[in-house]
């Protein structure tokens, strides 16, 4: 039996141009300025630490702080990196927003009341299609965004 308080997630695909790392970089500062709780679901351990390392110290007069999902966290991590798949994960309850790097699959939609999907993949009209199609089918609020040029976007629906 469905929970009837439970509201159906915002999904935000975007289909990038740029390097994600350049894309989480802006996106990271984002989030913390705006004190939000979020995870970022990477593929493999070399995403994970290649990630890791480019929020340390792509910026040199500044840094993006945040936690790898296997240390100590305490209520003050706003940012933390993982991989594989978030339905296996145990705690991760205060985290609302999911951002999830491209390669990285996913088949359901819950858990979090966001998430931000992002793909190097070219989108086709074909492509928007089909994904207007699933997420309409199962009710899901979405916008689906396309990168015209170095971080400028496009709403496609």
């Amino acid at each position: 039996m469905k929970d009837k308080f439970q509201t159906k997630p915002e999904v935000f695909l975007y289909f990038i141009k740029s390097d994600f790392k350049e894309i989480l970089l802006r996106l990271c500062n984002k989030i913390l300025e705006e004190c939000e709780n979020s995870l970022i679901n990477l593929e493999s351990d070399s995403d994970l630490t290649e990630v890791d390392k480019y929020l340390w110290v792509k910026d040199r007069d500044n840094f993006v702080p945040h936690k790898i999902f296997d240390e100590n966290m305490s209520e003050l991590d706003n940012l933390v990196l993982f991989k594989g798949s978030y339905e296996k994960m145990r705690s991760f309850g205060k985290f609302k927003k999911l951002i999830v790097a491209p390669k990285v699959k996913i088949t359901k939609f819950k858990f979090f009341s966001r998430f931000m999907l992002f793909s190097d993949t070219t989108l086709t009209k074909d492509v928007l299609k089909n994904l207007k199609e699933k997420l309409t089918k199962y009710e899901i609020k979405y916008k689906i965004f396309y990168e015209y040029g170095n971080f400028k976007w496009k709403l496609v629906n």
